[in-house]
């Protein structure tokens, strides 16, 4: 699912194409992934283009929000025109082509370019709403998310640190990959109880927080191994070429060497290292 540096990734390169476009129309080949009155999104200007948490969000001129979130395979990709070949190839169609069998909703611009909502798994959605669609939990780019607040959420669950950190009703932004990778930098065993953990042990999980979230916005995402992830232009993330222990089972910590294990947390694949993180 793509997290918060994937779709921050995918903002900025929109931004560019079709900040102040007007939209034509809008083709739906998946009613199921649309929300709201359709006819109120065509003539609408977009006037700015927001993300909180993974949730992607336009602003119309209408007083409207277009929310976008991809959920586990969605793709949001940009042509200059309504049929278009991408440079890249999209890893899951072997094709170039837009639209292609996954495309399920394409937002046609006035100046005849396109916006294509991908998606195989048909998990994702486009919501019209009066206000943006998205978690209730504080962004982690936004001023809002400190250490403190950190201690304060962490010191309020015995939960698991790691379900903590993926709750986005607490934190917004932090999936599976970046939570192991967080946590690994830290030297924190996901398993620990939330409410366990010391003030300077969350002082050191804040920062990793921010260091991880960085690095992989700079690395413009992650395209793991299912590659349930591309930019706007179908090209592939980096950040996987820079996996602490997220997809590491059985390779080396590059701290103290030990093997990598994985286990299952509330059915999503938890790697890290059962030495230097206590």
């Amino acid at each position: 699912m793509p997290e918060l540096p994937e779709v921050e990734t995918i903002r900025r390169a929109l931004i560019k194409n079709i900040l102040h476009k007007k939209i034509k129309d809008v083709e739906i080949f998946s009613p199921k992934q649309f929300h709201g009155d359709i006819t109120r999104v065509g003539g609408a200007k977009i006037t700015g283009l927001r993300r909180k948490g993974k949730v992607l969000y336009l602003e119309l001129a209408n007083g409207l929000y277009l929310n976008f979130h991809l959920k586990m395979s969605g793709e949001l990709l940009f042509g200059k025109k309504r049929n278009v070949t991408l440079k890249e190839y999209l890893p899951r169609t072997g094709t170039k082509s837009l639209p292609n069998k996954h495309t399920r909703i394409i937002l046609n611009f006035d100046d005849g370019s396109a916006l294509f909502f991908n998606d195989l798994r048909l998990f994702g959605w486009i919501k019209l709403t009066n206000k943006p669609a998205v978690p209730g939990g504080v962004d982690v780019l936004s001023k809002e998310f400190t250490a403190p607040y950190l201690l304060t959420v962490g010191r309020s669950t015995t939960r698991p640190i790691k379900i903590l950190l993926m709750d986005q009703e607490k934190i917004a932004g932090i999936g599976n990959i970046y939570a192991n990778d967080s946590l690994w930098e830290a030297k924190i065993n996901p398993l620990r109880k939330a409410k366990t953990l010391t003030e300077v042990e969350i002082n050191n999980l804040y920062k990793a927080i921010k260091k991880i979230i960085a690095e992989a916005i700079k690395y413009k995402g992650s395209s793991a191994q299912d590659e349930m992830y591309v930019m706007p232009d179908g090209q592939k993330g980096k950040y996987q070429n820079h996996f602490r222990v997220y997809h590491r089972t059985g390779k080396p910590c590059f701290r103290d060497k030990k093997i990598i294990v994985a286990i299952r947390m509330s059915g999503r694949g938890t790697f890290y290292c059962p030495t230097c993180q206590i």
